[in-house]
């Protein structure tokens, strides 16, 4: 193997390493960023947006697949101090 040979599958290497890591820390950033937006939401009064942005939250945790029975009751359990909504129309 001549050295730029060496050179190129070093160099090659090393492009396979960064963009493993971008795509990790690209991850592990967007989970971060669900994981404030449900806090967020569980502080204020709106449940239905705190019930969606668990979901999303979860679903995340869970690689985009379907919620587990224990997200759904971990995302109630979270959102049991918010109100409930009103309905407030008339039939």
């Amino acid at each position: 193997m001549t050295l730029t040979e060496k050179i190129l599958f070093l160099a090659f290497g090393f492009l396979i390493i960064i963009f493993i890591s971008v795509g990790y820390l690209n991850k592990t950033d967007a989970l971060k960023l669900l994981k404030d937006k449900y806090e967020a939401a569980l502080g204020g009064n709106d449940r239905e947006a705190a019930i969606a942005a668990g979901q999303a939250y979860y679903r995340s945790l869970r690689g985009g697949g379907e919620l587990s029975i224990e997200d759904e009751r971990a995302i109630l359990r979270d959102v049991a101090h918010l109100p409930e909504i009103e309905n407030s129309e008339e039939v």
